[in-house]
C-alpha cells in the first residue's frame, strides 16, 4: 500500500468518526443530553448516579468519561457536570484532568489520522505557516486556548500540524486552566446555593457574582495579553 493511499484511508476513517459523532449529536435522542437544557440536567443526573456507584473510584471514573467524551462531544456539559457532582474544588481538579486527557488523546488521534493527509496540501504559504506553528507551538496553542477557540477543533487541528506534543500539552495545560477553574467554581457554587435556595436574592452573593464576572472578563484576557506583549516589544507601557 502506498503512503498516499494509507493517508487517504486514515483521513476517511477520521471523516467516518466525525460523521458518526455528528449523527449521534444532532439526529439521535442522545444528542439532547448536550443540546437541550433538560437534556443537560438529565446528563448530570446520569453521570452522578454512575459516579456514585463507583464509590471511591468515582472521581477517576468521571475523569475517564470526560476524557473519552470530549473526543467527539462538547466539553462544557462535562465541565458543568463535574462541578455539580463533586463541588467547586474537587470538581475543578476532575474537570481539569479530564480536559487535559481528552485534549491529549484528540491530538494524538489527529496526528495519526490527519497529519499525513494534511502534508499533501501544506505547500507554499501554508507550508510556511505550518513551519511557524511548529516553531512556536506553545504560544499558538496557549493563545488559542485563552481565546476560547473551539476545544475539539483545536485538538484535532493541532495534531495535523507540526506542533510538537510537548508544546501542545503545556500550552493546553496553562491555556485551559483559567476557564476550567472559573466555570467549575461558577457551577460548583450554584450546587452549594441550590441546597439552601430561598429566592433570587440568594444568587446575588460573591460566590456566584465573582466567578460570573471573571468568566466575562476572561474573554478580554487575550487582547490584554496582546497589548502587554506589544508594549513590551515597542518599549512602551500598555494603555
Amino acid at each position: 500500500m502506498s503512503v498516499r493511499t494509507d493517508n487517504l484511508l486514515k483521513f476517511a476513517g477520521f471523516l467516518l468518526l466525525a460523521g458518526i459523532a455528528g449523527y449521534v449529536l444532532f439526529l439521535t435522542p442522545a444528542g439532547d443530553l448536550f443540546l437541550s437544557q433538560e437534556g443537560r440536567r438529565e446528563l448530570v443526573a446520569r453521570l452522578d448516579r454512575f459516579v456514585r456507584a463507583a464509590g471511591l473510584l468515582g472521581p477517576a471514573v468521571f475523569v475517564a468519561i470526560y476524557g473519552l467524551g470530549v473526543l467527539a462531544l462538547p466539553a462544557t456539559p462535562f465541565t458543568a457536570a463535574g462541578a455539580l457532582i463533586f463541588g467547586k474544588y474537587l470538581g475543578t481538579a476532575c474537570n481539569f484532568l479530564g480536559a487535559v486527557a481528552g485534549a491529549s488523546l484528540s491530538f494524538l488521534l489527529g496526528r495519526y489520522l490527519l497529519r499525513g493527509f494534511a502534508e499533501g496540501f501544506l505547500t507554499g504559504r501554508l507550508a510556511d505557516l505550518d513551519r511557524k506553528a511548529g516553531e512556536h507551538g506553545f504560544s499558538v496553542v496557549f493563545y488559542l486556548r485563552i481565546f476560547w477557540f473551539p476545544f475539539i477543533v483545536l485538538n484535532y487541528a493541532a495534531g495535523a500540524t507540526r506542533i510538537r506534543f510537548a508544546d501542545y500539552f503545556w500550552g493546553t495545560v496553562f491555556g485551559i486552566l483559567p476557564a476550567i477553574a472559573i466555570v467549575s467554581f461558577f457551577f460548583g457554587n450554584l450546587r452549594e446555593i441550590a441546597a439552601s435556595f430561598r429566592g433570587p436574592a440568594d444568587l446575588l452573593q460573591p460566590d456566584i457574582l465573582v466567578p460570573a464576572v471573571l468568566l466575562v472578563l476572561s474573554f478580554f484576557l487575550p487582547s490584554l495579553i496582546q497589548r502587554i506583549r506589544k508594549g513590551r516589544d515597542t518599549g512602551e507601557p500598555p494603555r
